[in-house]
């Protein structure tokens, strides 16, 4: 499964996501599922809380057993702060097509590989 969300307003997730998010998520179960996230947000704009959105539903997936595949490094980033963030890598991948459009095909070609071992296919 590959879920995709932006970071909206302020760290928080798109309305399009909040009536699921509080209401029908709770009613999936993830386990045994394997996960991989990407989103987009702007790194400097949004500093302290760039790609929240894809950290705050990975957690929530989490939870609710799901496997997290697709990490990605946060080298080459110009963030201070993500909830998106742990151990060093970003729960999945991380675009930001303000700042950093130039490197946004070269990082779904590699994350897409990196998907296909990962899912095992």
């Amino acid at each position: 499964m590959i879920i995709a969300c932006p970071t909206w307003d302020i760290g928080g997730l798109q309305a399009d996501w909040e009536g699921f998010y509080d209401d029908d998520l709770d009613n999936i179960d993830f386990s045994g599922k394997k996960v991989a996230y990407f989103a987009t947000g702007d790194q400097i704009g949004y500093a302290d809380n760039f790609q929240d959105a894809m950290g705050i539903l990975e957690e929530k997936i989490s939870s609710l057993g799901g496997e997290t595949v697709g990490h990605w490094s946060t080298e080459g980033y110009e963030h201070s702060a993500s909830k998106a963030e742990k151990d060093g890598k970003f729960v999945g991948l991380a675009l930001d097509e303000d700042n950093q459009s130039e490197l946004t095909d070269e990082r779904i070609e590699s994350w897409t590989k990196q998907l296909k071992s990962e899912f095992g296919l």
